[in-house]
């Protein structure tokens, strides 16, 4: 038996849970798939994959010369680089940032690559990096994405794929090449 919600709660929930909000989804993760392949191959151009990519950066926050609100993202930093992590990291980053691009835009694993582009955009602005009038805005969308977490894919590829999977139980269906 289903239990019944208030009627404000129904309206409130109602663009998080209906299919017909889907297009309206849709057009938000491929914005947001914009902004992370942007991100993502923008570091890639930039000589982050030779490993100093971040280290300037972190080199920067440690000595204090970005506005960060938390003193202890200075040490953060100093321990990054003094342990050779922002090599590691100048590496990962890029490709974090391509694959939650590519989630978005595939509708694939969103909750997982909503989760972590919000911890991405979250540390930057923490650590004084980032502004706070563009990764805000960019975080509150990516939290309205994982709200909407039952729809937000509807429109994408991982249904194609749990159709086709789901035609026979077997993988057998039109998306695998067999009937």
């Amino acid at each position: 038996m289903r239990t019944q919600h208030p009627r404000h709660t129904r309206i409130l929930t109602w663009p998080f849970r209906s299919l017909l909000t889907s297009p309206v989804w849709l057009v938000l993760r491929l914005y947001l798939a914009s902004v992370w392949l942007q991100f993502g191959i923008g570091k890639m151009r930039g000589g982050w994959l030779d490993g100093d990519g971040l280290h300037g950066l972190l080199s920067a926050v440690a000595a204090g010369q970005t506005p960060a609100p938390f003193p202890f993202y200075a040490r953060v930093a100093e321990l990054l680089v003094g342990t050779g992590m922002d090599r590691v990291l100048s590496i990962v980053i890029p490709f974090a940032e391509l694959a939650v691009g590519l989630a978005f835009l595939t509708g694939v694993l969103l909750v997982p690559a909503a989760i972590g582009a919000i911890l991405l955009n979250v540390n930057l602005v923490l650590s004084g990096v980032a502004s706070l009038q563009f990764d805000g805005r960019i975080i509150a969308l990516q939290v309205l994405l994982l709200l909407a977490w039952r729809v937000a894919g509807y429109l994408g590829l991982g249904t194609l794929v749990r159709r086709g999977w789901r035609r026979d139980g077997h993988g057998h269906g039109p998306l695998t090449g067999t009937t």
